[in-house]
């Protein structure tokens, strides 16, 4: 290795690993370019969403350079002798854990504060009123077979200090959340609480969850705006010395947090505030570094004897009780089971539950035979642009924006990737060249019946990244964004719209939150490092009734083959 920020080059490393490769080499007083080289590996598994670098996995995760890695013990041994290598509670840029995990120093700072965090919640139960809890529960039927999961987390909210609820689309997870919500109420000190999601469009969906309830005071805000983080606050302007004025904090799609994100919020409660995060474990990831839910969810649901006598004395409902598989964060994380959006014979629920199996050869069946999904292996302009057939027709005509809007709304194109062939971006080109063709668009940016995606936070126009609309023509002509807010239309000058873009298609990570009746699933036709199963079950419980796949079956089944396991040392902390 005698030029390693060279070799980082020619492999294709990003310009930021390759700095940082040479940052550390200037700053190493070894002068081991093995560690230099570690460097840019961490770097680059950062940028990846892992949290850390895994020795053990490295040369399979890096094979264009696996011919220079040592192996494990020396390469420990080696980092170990480096200066800017350090071990727990050293400040050094790089971090070493015994067991060969490899961070920068902020992700390690950031995953240890996680973990002491939530061991010292999950080990704090709260005094409730359970003969209140009791009569809320007398009108709540339940209406599914065996243990009645919603109840046994609403129970778990309200008693402990950090709780965990994870269920896949249609569990429930909104239901809970009022529940929660009216049961702390009627409490005998109503707290004082706080609604909040990682983005604006899903604080938006979890207003409107409770839009129509005795809670509609309360008001859902992303996390950066609940903790204040601006650009001149990168850190919030809420911590341990400032704690948010809340008793209570609700964060809803919880599988978006990254660890620092979570770092902070964590930070910013007071000793006493409880934390309760809903979510589906099995979806994609936060854009940023870390799974975070996904690690909280790594272990079997496990229950004290406490905590099922509980339950049943307010429920009725007995849990299992295994006391050698307790774990730190037993009685903290329940998993919903039943899907109400999905029937037990739906070939959509069937088909996300294949997915999570990785069993490639009953999803294959499954799309083959199915009334509810198609399969073209051939990407085909025609197939995907007909799901808009209805909404074309529609704007034609001028019917209402009402009405134009809840057309569009019931299909949507999903596309793995956002640039290149068989993306966002292509997609939306073709399916506009298409309509200019047919002489229904002109070549102008707007034009009636554009539909486009806000990507970029406006609060003042209280538009946010992921919300959709419709370039209109209003009563007297003129072209406006026309906007769907709270079952109330909005519309905006266009000189007023923030960054925004096309969106016949998006990508399956800006869908994350959102159902249609139907999709339209494009994988591309090479394999990617984008595509696991994780990326396409997200992508296909997005769809209520109607499911069309576009993929080869080698690409297909490769992504099914794929799980996208993110390094991190966050569950193994909390074991």
């Amino acid at each position: 290795m005698n030029d390693v920020t060279k070799l980082l080059r020619q492999a294709g490393f990003s310009e930021l690993a390759c700095q940082f490769t040479a940052y550390i080499q200037r700053h190493d007083s070894s002068q081991d370019e093995l560690v230099a080289l570690t460097a840019g590996l961490v770097s680059d598994a950062v940028s990846q969403g892992h949290v850390c670098l895994n020795l053990q996995q490295a040369s399979e995760m890096y094979q264009s350079v696996s011919e220079v890695l040592p192996e494990i013990n020396e390469w420990q041994t080696r980092l170990k002798n480096s200066a800017v290598v350090g071990a727990d509670n050293e400040y050094r840029p790089l971090i070493l854990t015994e067991n060969g995990l490899v961070y920068l120093y902020r992700y390690w700072q950031d995953e240890r504060h996680v973990a002491k965090a939530i061991k010292q919640r999950s080990q704090t139960t709260l005094a409730i009123d359970s003969e209140q809890l009791k009569q809320d529960f007398l009108g709540w039927n339940s209406s599914t077979d065996g243990i009645d999961w919603q109840k046994v987390a609403v129970i778990m909210a309200l008693s402990k200090q950090f709780c965990v609820i994870s269920g896949g689309p249609g569990t429930g997870k909104t239901t809970i959340v009022l529940r929660i919500i009216q049961s702390l109420l009627k409490q005998c000190h109503p707290p004082r609480i706080a609604l909040a999601a990682p983005t604006g469009k899903a604080a938006a969906r979890l207003q409107q969850s409770i839009g129509n309830s005795d809670s509609d005071r309360l008001q859902a805000k992303t996390l950066h705006r609940l903790l204040g983080i601006s650009a001149q606050f990168e850190q919030g302007r809420y911590d341990a010395e400032r704690p948010l004025p809340f008793d209570v904090v609700i964060v809803d799609e919880a599988s978006m947090i990254d660890i620092s994100l979570m770092a902070k919020l964590l930070n910013a409660l007071a000793p006493s505030t409880r934390l309760v995060l809903l979510g589906d474990s099995q979806q994609l990831a936060s854009v940023e570094s870390g799974a975070v839910l996904a690690n909280l969810c790594d272990h079997p649901m496990t229950f004290s004897e406490s905590f099922a006598e509980q339950v049943k004395a307010i429920s009725g409902i007995e849990l299992k009780i295994e006391p050698s598989a307790q774990t730190i964060l037993s009685d903290s994380v329940v998993t919903l089971q039943q899907s109400y959006r999905f029937a037990g014979d739906s070939d959509i629920g069937r088909l996300a539950k294949a997915i999570q199996a990785a069993q490639a050869d009953d999803v294959l069946e499954l799309i083959s035979n199915s009334t509810e999904t198609i399969w073209h292996q051939q990407p085909d302009l025609t197939v995907l642009i007909a799901g808009y057939h209805a909404y074309f027709d529609l704007i034609k005509t001028s019917k209402s924006p009402l009405e134009c809007i809840k057309t569009f709304d019931g299909y949507r194109v999903l596309c793995a990737l956002k640039q290149g062939p068989y993306s966002v971006v292509s997609v939306n080109q073709l399916i506009e060249q298409n309509l200019a063709r047919h002489g229904w668009r002109s070549q102008q940016d707007f034009y009636h019946g554009r539909p486009i995606m806000i990507s970029q936070n406006d609060y003042r126009q209280q538009l946010f990244n992921g919300d959709t609309g419709l370039i209109l023509k209003d009563d007297a002509g003129e072209l406006h964004a026309c906007f769907l807010i709270d079952n109330t239309l909005r519309w905006v000058d266009l000189s007023r719209l923030p960054a925004h873009e096309t969106a016949y298609a998006m990508t399956i990570h800006k869908s994350q939150g959102s159902e249609f009746d139907a999709i339209s699933v494009l994988l591309p036709d090479q394999d990617n490092s984008m595509l696991n199963r994780e990326l396409l079950y997200t992508a296909i419980t997005r769809a209520k009734k109607q499911l069309m796949i576009v993929a080869n079956e080698a690409i297909l089944r490769k992504t099914i083959n794929t799980q996208h396991q993110r390094e991190s040392g966050l569950a193994q902390l909390l074991h």
